[in-house]
């Protein structure tokens, strides 16, 4: 009788005991490919192709990783430097722009923050459309020079999108044609 009253207190309990969570699962994705040559080509606002690579990609003390773009004939591309982190994507210091968070991931959609070129706000995960495809992205929405923006970062990839509305006509600056990770 005691066996029976154990075995059915275990099969009770059983379902209340956690499965071990698989290695990673916890883990946020980064907002950014980060390894040397993964490729994107943008459609750009006036027609034309933007295509950039990753050249570098260099480990923070703290654990984030820098990444350094080139355009694919080897010229320069702006913003060439994004860091990478499971906290998000931030610019560093260069001749385009000052330091400030692109995008956050560890904040709920609606929070805001200050950036150099203004306050922005995330939300989402949502669905974009572009050439490339079909992502669920996070989007971030700031003002800067009179104008309001809109981006939406996929995990893996970076911007996929970026609109511009000024006097209520609104611009795709830039939309993802082609991505292509780097090769294993």
């Amino acid at each position: 009788m005691r066996f029976l009253v154990l075995f059915a207190a275990v099969v009770w309990c059983a379902p209340l005991a956690a499965a071990p969570v698989p290695k990673g699962a916890e883990q946020k994705p980064l907002y950014f490919p980060t390894a040397v040559g993964a490729k994107w080509v943008y459609e750009t606002s006036d027609g034309e192709l933007e295509t950039a690579v990753v050249s570098a990609v260099e480990k923070g003390e703290d654990g984030s990783l820098t990444v350094s773009r080139a355009g694919a004939d080897g010229t320069r591309v702006a913003y060439t430097k994004t860091v990478v982190s499971v906290h998000g994507l931030r610019r560093d210091d260069n001749a385009n722009a000052k330091s400030g968070w692109l995008l956050k991931t560890n904040v709920k959609a609606g929070d805001a923050w200050d950036s150099p070129d203004g306050k922005r706000t995330v939300y989402g995960p949502e669905e974009v459309k572009v050439p490339a495809g079909t992502f669920t992205a996070l989007r971030v929405e700031w003002e800067q020079f009179g104008a309001s923006y809109t981006s939406w970062y996929a995990p893996g990839v970076g911007e996929v999108k970026r609109v511009r509305k000024l006097d209520d006509t609104e611009t795709v600056v830039r939309a993802l044609k082609s991505f292509r990770p780097a090769d294993k």
